[in-house]
């Protein structure tokens, strides 16, 4: 009964101290992310809705949250552990009919969090920025267009790398810590990302888009040691531009 009793107070306690408003901003900036590109894609090749996309959005939903839990607790969180649970559920209870790769892929993604909480791995940090980077763009964009079309196509995978490209840049701050190479990661990052961009979103948005990210690394540098609570939020919040700059680019 004690048990029980301080398990209630313990997760009262926690509840208090949750900034919500940045995990609000967070979920919200990384589901639109997540669903701006493919349900725009879908819609120029006359794709229509699928009553799967309503738990695949409960997947987002759940992962999102489960990001922003382990991103504020330096990717070790014990309740990170409730919405990951939800979207292992969610991704088994046949989000995904008939398409087994996406499916197995989703489930990387939750299992991904687990595996990163290891220490002994030595995730947290440009390496395990890549896969998250990966895993983050690819399975979900992937299965919201299939759900639309029943199909993917190379056009569409091909118009993923900006998207890949920013969630390597602007989740940097996130998984490199070390100021010195989280500058270096930014600098290389944004290389990358302003590449991919002059290469594939040659427009006067994609300018825009250069210009965030050249702003971003700026901030980077005058707020080197900007609060933790914030670091996810502003930067998911820059992301969400550049995103929608390159959408409609």
């Amino acid at each position: 009964m004690q048990t029980a009793t301080s398990t209630i107070t313990k997760l009262q306690n926690w509840l208090k101290q949750l900034p919500w408003v940045s995990l609000s901003i967070f979920v919200i900036a990384q589901n639109i992310i997540w669903w701006s590109y493919p349900l725009h894609y879908g819609q120029l090749t006359n794709g229509s809705f699928h009553i799967n996309q309503l738990l695949l959005f409960a997947y987002t939903v759940s992962i999102s949250l489960a990001s922003f839990l382990m991103f504020q607790a330096n990717f070790k969180s014990l309740w990170a552990h409730v919405p990951i649970l939800v979207s292992l559920i969610l991704a088994f209870s046949g989000i995904i009919r008939g398409n087994l790769e996406i499916l197995i892929m989703l489930l990387m993604f939750s299992g991904f969090w687990l595996v990163i909480e290891q220490r002994w791995l030595n995730l947290q940090n440009v390496w395990g920025l890549i896969i998250y980077s990966l895993l983050a763009t690819f399975p979900i964009s992937c299965a919201i267009f299939f759900f639309q079309n029943r199909y993917l196509s190379g056009t569409f995978l091909l118009n993923l790398l900006p998207l890949f490209a920013c969630q390597l840049f602007f989740m940097a701050p996130i998984f490199e810590t070390n100021l010195k190479r989280r500058q270096l990661t930014l600098i290389i990052t944004g290389i990358l990302l302003i590449a991919v961009i002059m290469v594939l979103r040659r427009s006067l948005l994609g300018v825009c888009g250069i210009a965030i990210v050249v702003l971003t690394i700026l901030f980077n540098v005058n707020f080197a040691n900007l609060k933790q609570r914030y670091v996810a939020p502003i930067y998911i919040c820059a992301e969400l531009v550049t995103t929608l700059l390159l959408v409609y680019a």
